[in-house]
């Protein structure tokens, strides 16, 4: 049996490596401490496990919050709504088990972040459930239709999509997970910027083909890692590349420039990174680190994890909040993706090409070039 309990400051570590290897993404620090503190208060803890301690007959979704930045027009939408639901993840899991007539043993991880990492392990406390040791991505990843799950060709429908302001869906099937991505977003935007989704159920057999392993454990180890070497003052680069398995460290320097925009559900823009030789490191997001160009030629990008954290403390930094004012220094690692990414499918779905259509678009508009 691997079924693990975790003790409040190993969930608070799971928070500190997870958005790291998030690359930028994966839901609020906030949320996830808030999240935590909730549940430990209540003196209840996180528990989670292996798929191999579960039978394979049973059954488990990917839970997540879908969303992100949206337009002042969007906003409006909620403009003096009065929030209804309480527990929106909760309803959302149960009005899928109900429309499936099956209950869900676990649940996994949409992503590795800090909150949609957290988000599986409160719903399984608060449910008396268990949550996976894994996630469905190995980082995090812009779009729900970006996911392992689809690789393995298991389909993102029946699912529900919920908002804290009550309004509940069930979408029976679609066409592909694409559709499936673009009516869960569009919901979000009309909902304040984020709904609660419940997805792609799946044996635990099927699951085993689909979910990456260990994630939890590998964020908790290098959250430690860093919070230990943080206090006592110890090498940033060797605590994470000893920490992180075939890591690398593939640039330092200080941000140069950075931008955003907020429009149709996705925070997007770039960051600008100048090394003390004078090269230019150009790291271009959409939610996560996506593509990178290192004095103009391509670099690294998805789906490669790409690490961007503090130089001084080992923190991991996000372009949802104000983590790169110009001078910040900051050093870069990457790590080669999961082998399930690097197939041919996996590459037509998340590798850099997938991103070419919204790259252009964002390159047009960029006031930065």
């Amino acid at each position: 049996m691997t079924v693990r309990e975790l003790s409040r400051e190993e969930a608070n570590d799971l928070v500190i490596g997870a958005k790291i290897l998030a690359c930028g993404g994966g839901g609020s620090e906030s949320n996830a401490l808030d999240n935590i503190a909730k549940i430990y208060d209540a003196g209840e803890r996180f528990t989670i496990a292996d798929l191999s301690d579960f039978n394979e007959t049973e059954h488990i979704c990917i839970i997540g919050m879908v969303g992100g930045g949206i337009t002042e027009e969007d906003r409006k939408h909620v403009e003096g709504r009065e929030t209804i639901l309480r527990e929106p993840m909760i309803t959302a899991v149960k009005e899928l088990e109900k429309f499936l007539d099956v209950e869900f043993s676990g649940f996994v991880a949409t992503e590795l972040g800090p909150n949609n990492s957290v988000v599986p392990m409160m719903v399984a406390a608060q449910m008396g459930k268990m949550a996976i040791n894994g996630d469905c991505c190995g980082r995090s990843k812009p779009k729900i239709s970006i996911s392992t799950t689809r690789v393995a060709g298991i389909p993102i429908a029946p699912f529900s999509i919920v908002s804290k302001y009550g309004d509940i869906q069930i979408v029976k099937t679609t066409v592909d997970d694409v559709r499936g991505e673009l009516i869960a977003r569009n919901a979000s935007r009309l909902s304040g910027g984020s709904v609660s989704v419940a997805r792609c159920p799946m044996s635990i057999e099927n699951a085993k083909e689909a979910v990456i392993p260990n994630t939890y454990s590998l964020a908790i180890k290098l959250g430690r890692n860093i919070r230990k070497a943080n206090n006592r003052g110890d090498d940033i680069k060797k605590t994470f590349t000893s920490s992180v398995p075939d890591s690398k460290v593939a640039f330092e320097g200080k941000v140069r420039r950075f931008s955003r925009t907020e429009s149709g559900g996705f925070t997007s823009g770039e960051i600008h990174v100048e090394s003390t030789k004078g090269q230019e490191l150009k790291i271009w997001y959409q939610n996560e680190y996506l593509l990178s160009w290192l004095d103009n030629q391509q670099f690294v990008s998805c789906p490669d994890g790409f690490y961007i954290v503090d130089s001084k403390s080992g923190y991991g930094l996000t372009p949802w909040e104000e983590d790169f004012s110009k001078g910040k220094g900051v050093i870069i690692f990457t790590r080669n993706a999961p082998e399930i990414w690097t197939s041919k499918k996996g590459l037509a779905i998340f590798g850099p090409n997938a991103f070419d259509e919204k790259w252009e678009v964002y390159r047009e508009s960029s006031s930065l070039l």
